[in-house]
């Protein structure tokens, strides 16, 4: 083995190191708050004393979460966890199973409260095939919220899947969303080649390791944040 070598092979096992970290804890981030989301809605359904809280539940849970310093709960980010529960439903045929086989352990969330997927309303429309747990879980927490905002399942499985090719970035998800790529691919008579011309656009705005690593969700999850996200933004 030469010196460059050893250095170009350190350098290697580095970077493969942090994007599985990355990777990692982002999982984790993302499977905490699907299971959040489901508790709450639980106890919306069947808590024994959900109505001495009623409309203010997300208010008194958030600061009795802050009080146990449990961080990323405030009542905007919960509403959030709640809405995710209920648009990823998938999450919950095979949740305990990605959680133990994300942890290494054979228990799972579900041990102290059972959980149950979400109803799914019938439409007569064709709703498209949602994306497998394990796909899911490619995403970042903070592309989903973007994702989560889209109420149309066609327009969110559309932005889904170009992310997932692309590897785009939060800011470039955004940015395709904000520019109506889903609208104008539907009005335009040659379809492929707006998507194409987007994704040659869109190519020099994959996701880098800096942006898993620094994401502010992330920091405060493992708690290193200096200051909290801004929810609101």
């Amino acid at each position: 083995m030469s010196y460059e070598l050893l250095i170009f092979s350190i350098a290697e096992i580095h970077a493969r190191t942090q994007i599985g970290a990355a990777g990692a804890v982002n999982r984790y981030l993302t499977l905490r708050n699907w299971f959040i989301g489901a508790y709450v809605v639980q106890f919306e359904q069947n808590g024994a004393d959900r109505a001495n809280y009623g409309q203010q539940l997300l208010l008194h849970l958030a600061r009795d979460l802050k009080r146990r310093r449990i961080p990323g709960c405030s009542p905007e980010m919960l509403g959030r966890m709640r809405v995710f529960y209920r648009t990823y439903p998938q999450l919950g045929e095979n949740g305990s199973s990605l959680f133990a086989t994300e942890s290494g352990t054979s228990s799972a969330p579900t041990d102290q409260i059972e959980i149950s997927s979400p109803a799914v309303t019938k439409s007569d429309t064709a709703l498209p095939t949602p994306l497998g747990g394990q796909t899911l879980l490619r995403l970042s927490w903070s592309h989903l919220i973007e994702l989560i905002r889209l109420e149309d399942p066609w327009k969110r499985a559309f932005y889904e899947n170009e992310c997932l090719k692309g590897s785009w970035s939060k800011r470039e998800l955004q940015r395709q969303i904000s520019s109506l790529l889903y609208e104008r691919t539907g009005l335009s008579l040659d379809k492929q080649a707006v998507i194409e011309r987007a994704r040659r656009q869109a190519s020099g705005a994959r996701v880098q390791i800096s942006e898993l690593i620094r994401d502010p969700y992330v920091l405060e999850f493992v708690g290193l944040a200096e200051q909290p996200p801004l929810y609101g933004k």
